[in-house]
């Protein structure tokens, strides 16, 4: 079953840990932000089935601190913002995304 969201935010949800595998359900998704999180531990495993994604900004989660490999899923990504004070690395394959539009990474 899908649903046809194109915008999901969810913001200052301070008792919120994980997001649930029926994310990956929002086939239709195009843009997806999340801000003031401080619990949130799991979000890009679940948002990797989002291929229809073309905006993601992540806002003071403060657990990230590695972007997993899995950011290839997102074929139609043109934003990506982060901001997260911790994150350590991120992946090889950003390389590979011509498409950018707007790339943010800053602390």
């Amino acid at each position: 079953q899908s649903f046809l969201f194109e915008n999901l935010n969810i913001k200052e949800c301070s008792s919120l840990k994980t997001l649930q595998n029926e994310l990956g359900y929002l086939t239709s998704l195009t843009t997806f932000n999340t801000s003031k999180c401080p619990s949130l531990t799991s979000l890009l495993n679940e948002l990797r089935k989002l291929i229809s994604l073309t905006s993601l900004n992540i806002e003071w989660y403060l657990s990230l601190t590695i972007l997993p490999n899995k950011l290839n899923n997102f074929i139609s990504l043109t934003t990506l913002n982060i901001e997260c004070s911790i994150l350590a690395s991120f992946p090889n394959e950003l390389d590979n995304f011509t498409s950018f539009t707007t790339f943010n990474i800053s602390a």
